[in-house]
């Protein structure tokens, strides 16, 4: 019967033995990430070994510290924020896993024109919800620099993240993502990083912003300033805003749109309840004076100069030249205005009773949609597709919209403006986030479709595969026994065989969405067909 009893107490320790080798497993493997990045970091990085932080085991380089902090220039970590910081992520071996940057990614030949390569914008607050654990870590607390290390930079050696700091963090997996890490939407590099491999980031800090609201409308109404002048419609006159009124009641009202632009206010509320989307029913393609200018002052409430649009950068071909809007305009009086001898005529003024799409009218729109810097992240209109991209990788059609029962369809900034638009009549409207895309923005994905990347993707394995020992063994580590054992079977194996590892010539089609940063204003160019007769 003991025997018997003995028997029966088995599984139940073999499962207790399984799970502890479970935990033990892990640990161990934490343990050998840990030495095999503090091994690396000896033979590649032996200054930043004091830099090692206590809490996430990754290394700090500080590039640059920023501004120096004072009552106006706080630290991250001083309150919730969102933060919007330019960043770049590699392999040990150096490879670009992700980026942030346009020149990073020409360099990897990844780089798009569907990509708005801006930094990156996310919350950090005291609980991390989105961000690399790593970079929030680095973020949220402290940096203990080594004594030595921070005398010899002019750095504290009980260091915060603000404004201007330029950092470089090297981190095992278990603070970098248990899946690894892949660039989307325009942002990758030349590998996915796989899971259980450290991780280098050089973060730079650009901006920090407590009330994210507060920014954007600034943004928008700085824009609106700086691009024809803004008139608010309110509930009551207020005497003390001197471009502002109540709504009109007609045409005959001083102060109808159709009327300020010759007072000089070129944008006006979408109407008198609804907070900083303002539109341009005046706007005509066909003008120069028309064209928007998207380098614009951001001013403090009492006038003192911010920035001059400096956290928004594109910099690269179209948007690196001062006739982009001319080409645009051309490509617009000739697709839609070609077959008239006057060229756009405006149906609100050549008819006071010209119709307007209404609340229960169908419109078939063609758009332009754009950033607060210029950059197009989407339009249905082909020429002007061609003269962005080189390219039309789907040709457009017009956008059906009925405001009645498409509200929920498309962004609320459409069912504010378009009922009040004529049928025929161009338009432009800015909006901030809150009736665009919101505080959650949209992310950006990228799809690949008919064929490979160029490489099968066991190819890729391998030079992943060989990359990460690399990335743990270096040349002198075990050189003479890995170099030479790794180099001379694999090559034979995988480049003498040819096991279908080389490059591939099937042709492949790449669809980028491009993302859309939380609190994001957007602006968009559109024209109303005329109503069919």
């Amino acid at each position: 019967m003991k025997w018997i009893t003995r028997l029966l107490y088995l599984p139940v320790v073999g499962m207790l033995f399984l799970s502890s080798c479970a935990k033990d497993q892990t640990e161990s493997y934490d343990k050998f990430e840990d030495q095999a990045l503090e091994a690396w970091m000896t033979q590649n990085r032996p200054d930043l070994l004091g830099n090692l932080q206590s809490e996430g085991g990754y290394y700090v380089d500080v590039l640059a510290a920023g501004e120096t902090l004072s009552d106006e220039v706080a630290p991250i970590r001083d309150t919730a924020c969102w933060v919007r910081f330019d960043f770049s992520g590699r392999d040990l071996s150096g490879n670009i896993i992700l980026t942030r940057r346009a020149a990073e990614a020409r360099l990897v030949n990844t780089f798009t024109k569907y990509t708005h390569y801006v930094p990156y914008y996310r919350y950090c607050g005291v609980a991390n919800t989105s961000l690399l654990e790593g970079s929030y870590l680095a973020m949220r607390n402290v940096l203990h620099l080594d004594e030595e290390y921070a005398r010899k930079r002019g750095l504290d050696p009980e260091f915060e993240l603000r404004k201007g700091s330029k950092v470089v963090l090297y981190m095992p997996s278990r603070i970098v993502g248990a899946s690894g890490v892949e660039g989307d939407g325009g942002y990758e590099g030349q590998y996915s990083l796989s899971s259980k491999r450290p991780f280098i980031v050089e973060m730079v800090v650009k901006e920090i912003v407590k009330n994210p609201l507060e920014s954007e409308g600034s943004d928008v109404d700085s824009f609106c300033e700086a691009n024809g002048g803004l008139w608010f419609y309110t509930k009551e006159e207020d005497e003390d805003e001197a471009n502002s009124s109540e709504i009109p009641t007609g045409y005959d009202d001083e102060n109808h749109p159709y009327k300020l632009r010759d007072k000089g206010f070129r944008w006006v509320s979408v109407n008198d309840t609804l907070a900083q989307v303002y539109v341009d029913l005046l706007y005509d393609p066909t003008k120069a004076e028309d064209n928007l200018k998207f380098d614009f002052p951001v001013k403090s409430e009492e006038g003192v100069l911010l920035r001059n649009n400096q956290r928004y950068n594109v910099g690269f071909t179209p948007y690196d030249g001062s006739d982009l809007e001319t080409k645009i305009a051309e490509v617009l009086k000739e697709r839609f205005h070609s077959d008239s001898e006057e060229g756009y005529k405006h149906p609100g003024l050549a008819d006071r009773e010209a119709d307007s799409v209404g609340m229960d009218g169908e419109a078939k729109i063609w758009y332009i949609a754009r950033f607060l810097d210029g950059f197009i992240f989407d339009t249905n209109i082909d020429e002007v597709k061609e003269l962005i991209y080189g390219e039309i990788s789907s040709e457009g059609s017009a956008l059906t919209y009925t405001p009645e029962s498409d509200q929920t369809r498309y962004i609320s900034a459409f069912y504010y403006s378009i009922p009040n638009l004529c049928y025929g009549q161009w338009a432009e409207f800015v909006t901030v986030s809150s009736q665009a895309y919101g505080a959650t923005g949209q992310a950006g994905s990228t799809t690949t479709e008919g064929g490979s990347t160029g490489y099968s993707a066991s190819y890729l394995d391998y030079l992943n595969y060989y990359n990460y020992y690399n990335s743990y063994y270096g040349n002198s580590y075990y050189g003479s026994y890995y170099d030479n054992y790794y180099y001379n079977y694999y090559n034979s194996y995988y480049y003498n065989y040819g096991y279908g590892y080389g490059d591939t010539s099937t042709e492949t089609t790449t669809t980028i969405s491009t993302e859309i940063p939380p609190y994001t204003p957007l602006i968009f160019q559109i024209y109303v067909e005329p109503a069919d007769e």
